[in-house]
Formats: C-alpha cells, sequence, structure tokens
C-alpha cells in the first residue's frame, strides 16, 4: 500500500475539501510537479468509491499506483515514496493556507511588514485602517485579539520611526506594550489554571513557573480591568481556595457578561472549570444545592450554543444534563431539552436516544404506563441501554405491583446478565444483587418486620450494588 500517513490525511476531507484540494495541487503557483496531481486523482477516485474501506483496496498497491502514473518505467520504490511524501507536505500547506484564509485579519497583519517602507506609506495607511475597522467589529477580547493588537501598534510605531525623525508621540509603542503584557498575562493565567486543575486530580502536574505575588501584582496593575484576564483571574483564586465560594459567583457573573469577549472553544473550556467545581468540590462533599448551579450553568452553555459544536452535542453533556434535570426535578424542562435537542446527537443513535431517556423522565414523574410504552420503543442495541432500560422496566413494574411482569423479567434479566460475555464480573454483580433484593422484597408479606429488617440490613451491607438508594426507598415505604 502507498503511505497509510497520506491516506489518512485525505481520508479526513470530505469531499468539498478533496475538490478544493484538487484546484490547489493544479495551480503552478503551488504545484509544478503533474506526478502529484495524477497521484491526488488516484486515491481520489478510490475514496470516492471505497471511503473508510480504502486501507485494503487492491489498486492503491504502491506497484499499481506506480504503473498509473509512469505507465511501462520500472517500478522505484525511492520514487514512489518521495511522491507520496511530497503530496503529503502539498496537503499540509493546504490546510495550513485554509487556516490562514479563515482569519482576515492576519492577511492583513502579516502584510504590514512588508509595505512598512516610505515608499509605500499610502498603502500602509490604507492596511492599517482595514485592519482596525476589523478589530472595532469583532467582540473578541481574548488573547488573540492583543497579540494581533500588539504587532498592529507596534508597526504603526515603527511607521512613525521611519517617516518622522522627530516624532514625539509614543502612544502606539505605549499600547504595543500594553497589548504585549495584556497578551503575556492572560496565557500565563490559563496555564496556571490548567496547573492548579491537574494539581487536583493527577499525581504528575505540569511545572508552571509562577513568581511569588503573581496574583496580588496582578490584581493591583491595570491588565486586571480586561474581562478576559479578571475571569482567569477569579478561576485561579477558586481553584486555590474552592472553600471561598464569591470566586465561583464572580467567575460565572462575569462570563454571563462579558462571554461575548471569548471565543466558543474558550467558552467551553472555562465553564468546564465551573463544573468541575461543582460536581468535585462541592456536590461530592455533600454541598447538594450546588445541583442547581450546575442546571444554571447547563442552561447558558445551550442559550448561547457553547457546548453545540457544528450542529452536533457531545453524547455525555446530553446524558449530564438530563441528569441533573431530573436530580432537581425539573421534568417538564428536562423532557423539553429531549425533545429539542436530541436532534443535534449523531442521527444513526436518535430515535433511540429519544425513546430511551424519555422513558428516564416518565419515570421520575412517577408516570408508570407512559414508562412501558416508551421503553417497547427501544432497541437495545448497546449495551448502556440493555442494562439500565431492563433495570427501568423492572422498576416501573415494582412500582406498579405487576408481579407477574416482575418475575417474568427477574428471570429473563438474570439468564441475559449471566450469558452475557461482554458484561464485566463486577458489573454483572451489581446488577444479579438488584435482582436478588428486588425478588426479596418483592415476595415479602406486608406484616413481616422481621424479615423486612433483615433484608434491609442485606441491602446496607451490600458493597457490589446498583440502585442501592432505590431500593432503601423501597425498604422505607415498607417499614
Amino acid at each position: 500500500m502507498i503511505s497509510p500517513k497520506l491516506l489518512v490525511l485525505l481520508q479526513g476531507f470530505s469531499k468539498n475539501e478533496r475538490k478544493n484540494f484538487y484546484k490547489f495541487i493544479q495551480s503552478p503557483f503551488h504545484n509544478e510537479n503533474h506526478n502529484l496531481v495524477r497521484l491526488f486523482e488516484i486515491i481520489d477516485q478510490e475514496l470516492q468509491g471505497k471511503g473508510w474501506e480504502i486501507n485494503n483496496n487492491k489498486q492503491l498497491k504502491k506497484e499499481r499506483v506506480w504503473q498509473k502514473i509512469k505507465n511501462i518505467r520500472p517500478y522505484q520504490d525511492v520514487q514512489m515514496r518521495r511522491m507520496s511524501s511530497d503530496l503529503t507536505r502539498k496537503i499540509y500547506s493546504f490546510l495550513a493556507y485554509n487556516q490562514f484564509k479563515k482569519e482576515p485579519i492576519e492577511e492583513l497583519i502579516h502584510l504590514l511588514p512588508t509595505i512598512n517602507t516610505p515608499k509605500l506609506n499610502k498603502h500602509f495607511i490604507g492596511v492599517t485602517r482595514q485592519v482596525d475597522l476589523i478589530q472595532k467589529k469583532s467582540k473578541l477580547k481574548n488573547a488573540s485579539f492583543h497579540f494581533s493588537k500588539y504587532k498592529i501598534e507596534y508597526q504603526k510605531h515603527l511607521n512613525l520611526e521611519k517617516n518622522s525623525s522627530n516624532f514625539l508621540n509614543f502612544q502606539n509603542l505605549e499600547q504595543a506594550d500594553y497589548h504585549l503584557d495584556s497578551y503575556y498575562f492572560l496565557n500565563k493565567l490559563k496555564n496556571y489554571c490548567d496547573f492548579l486543575a491537574y494539581k487536583n486530580i493527577r499525581v504528575k502536574r505540569p511545572a508552571i513557573h509562577i513568581t511569588p505575588h503573581f496574583l496580588k501584582d496582578l490584581k493591583e496593575s491595570p491588565y486586571i480591568k480586561e474581562p478576559c484576564i479578571k475571569t482567569y483571574f477569579y478561576i485561579a483564586l477558586m481553584l486555590l481556595s474552592p472553600d471561598e465560594e464569591s470566586y465561583f459567583h464572580k467567575a460565572k457573573l462575569l462570563l454571563e457578561k462579558k462571554y461575548v469577549f471569548f471565543t466558543q472553544t474558550e467558552l467551553r473550556n472555562i465553564y468546564i472549570y465551573l463544573k468541575n467545581y461543582c460536581i468535585s468540590t462541592k456536590i461530592n462533599n455533600g454541598k447538594s444545592e450546588y445541583f442547581y448551579e450546575l442546571f444554571n450553568i447547563s442552561k447558558i452553555l445551550l442559550e448561547k450554543k457553547i457546548n453545540i459544536i457544528n450542529g452536533i452535542i457531545e453524547r455525555q453533556d446530553y446524558k449530564n444534563i438530563i441528569t441533573v434535570g431530573l436530580h432537581i426535578k425539573e421534568f417538564d424542562w428536562t423532557e423539553q431539552f429531549i425533545q429539542n435537542y436530541t436532534k443535534h446527537l449523531p442521527k444513526e443513535s436518535q430515535d433511540n436516544d429519544l425513546n430511551y431517556n424519555l422513558a428516564k423522565v416518565y419515570f421520575h414523574k412517577q408516570e408508570y404506563e407512559k414508562v412501558i410504552e416508551q421503553l417497547r420503543e427501544v432497541e437495545y442495541k448497546n449495551l448502556s441501554y440493555s442494562l439500565g432500560g431492563k433495570l427501568m422496566l423492572l422498576k416501573t413494574y415494582y412500582e406498579l405491583k405487576e408481579h407477574k411482569p416482575l418475575f417474568s423479567l427477574l428471570d429473563s434479566y438474570s439468564i441475559y446478565l449471566r450469558r452475557n460475555k461482554l458484561i464485566s464480573n463486577k458489573l454483572k454483580q451489581q446488577y444479579l444483587n438488584i435482582l436478588r433484593f428486588t425478588r426479596k422484597l418483592a415476595s415479602l408479606a406486608p406484616y413481616d418486620q422481621a424479615g423486612l429488617q433483615k433484608v434491609k440490613i442485606q441491602i446496607d451491607s451490600c458493597k457490589a450494588l446498583a440502585a442501592k438508594k432505590w431500593l432503601l426507598e423501597k425498604v422505607a415505604e415498607m417499614e
């Protein structure tokens, strides 16, 4: 086969991206080697027909590809490999070019040093006007903004030096210096926040060097008025002093007001700090009111479309939002979320995700007949839904006191668990214990308090047990 590295690159391209690369490589300005054009044509033809199966394609064996390009010339492995390597480098150039073109201001900023000469001064003034206008229209005030601003202001200062020997205005140099420091402090804070986060969860941590009075000096500096810097400043203090809750609330409030200053990616990363603070520092230590903070953060992320990337919401994010919504009994909101946002999951699983998660909402609302109806629509293609769906149905039959279907399900579920080789023994035992205790509770006579207390002690002492909380709630109802 020809270079796997080359194939992996092109397999990641959409049809439109391959079409644009074909135009790119045909241009004499970017490529003068026609053999590379022919090599791409051969690979592209196979990609159109085979897609991801291309790795086993006999048509892409090096010798066959060589014959298609060189006709009757004897196969030369060194040259074939060089061709693949050259085409790979052209793809790198294409990707870099596309990335560069995504930011129109970057092209103009890179142009400034070239036209910053006395002869081209009119061009320089015209381009700096364009750059200033683009920056005024943009709401971003992040690290990239400050670094761009530094480069622009510094070129303006150099322009003054070149065109006037007696200039007295150092405003551009001062502005350049201010934005360079802002860029430094913002990135330093981001790195420091990462360091503090890793410190809490990993033995090995990055070696980030901070001066002894870094945060104190920053607080007293003019840079703290920059909203992006102030946000990371509060995040750092939150991570340093988790018991002081005001830092969390200050960071959250500032983000709500100044979110337009950040990119979508930056916002997602910052909100991860806030979500982790809610979960690891507060909820896991018994402060259940932070479930409401977590819920409000989820609503903000959805309203501002921060956690929807290219129309897709991450499955784990989707599941977590439902879990939190149900925990704080926001049933109607959670049901509406499922109806509105399941379409942002991968298409092949949307129907199943919708049906399964609606069943969860109905179970928490104690609308048990709807649970049964909804679960009938679920296809148990993955292990998570299979285990969770059967357990939900089992709980539903128990709540409805439908003993005949309950005991039938207990039997079939037990057989399913014992025969399934994909489930680990540890997880299998947790579910088998649920079945065992559910059967005991359903079989107890209402007046058998001694038997009930015996089961309660067994449940309490059992460590390998999923749904322990639900079982103890059922015990409490019978006491």
